[in-house]
């Protein structure tokens, strides 16, 4: 396995099943609109990549920076290739790429309130395998209840998540995600 990230964009050729991807992987309550999503296409800050084996294209991520906090908003392989390492491959690489950030994700919560426990354990155990914790507190975006995580040995305050999230989506937006803290 030799992978790299390559930036994408609505210019680049890839782009087309970059976004196929990301609307197929995702449910449609936790996308965010495509406005905002494409508004941050020319910002340092915000990083659409894809995910690429040597040539062969595998999935896609999305990274949100603020300050030294490293967001991974999206992360997604192809369905053919899941199960083959790259996952955990991608996450590793992008640890790196963002080696002076702390690095952090949302998961759906796992709870056994939700017909899909198994899948949220499961999901919530390959985050662990590949070195992310609970950040001790828990987020609601569009009404979806996720659990934080952080990379092992970092943390963050729910505060610094807010900051970057709500920069990220501007006035008008924010208010549809309404990001803020869970019991």
């Amino acid at each position: 396995m030799n992978l790299r990230l390559s930036l994408s964009d609505p210019t680049t050729a890839d782009f087309e099943k970059v976004y196929a991807l990301y609307q197929q992987a995702f449910p449609v309550d936790e996308l965010y609109p495509k406005e905002l999503l494409f508004s941050h296409f020319n910002e340092a800050s915000n990083e659409f990549w894809s995910i690429y084996d040597d040539q062969k294209w595998v999935g896609l991520v999305y990274c949100m920076t603020e300050k030294d906090l490293t967001y991974v908003g999206f992360l997604a392989i192809a369905p053919e290739l899941r199960g083959e390492g790259y996952g955990s491959a991608t996450l590793a690489l992008v640890k790196e790429k963002y080696a002076n950030n702390r690095v952090c994700l949302l998961i759906e919560e796992v709870s056994d309130k939700y017909a899909d426990y198994e899948a949220r354990k499961k999901r919530f155990s390959f985050y662990q395998k590949n070195g992310f914790q609970s950040a001790g507190f828990k987020i609601a975006e569009y009404d979806v209840h996720y659990d934080f995580l952080v990379a092992t040995g970092q943390s963050l305050t729910s505060a610094e998540y807010l900051s970057l999230i709500n920069h990220y989506c501007g006035p008008e937006y924010a208010k549809v995600v309404n990001s803020h803290v869970v019991d």
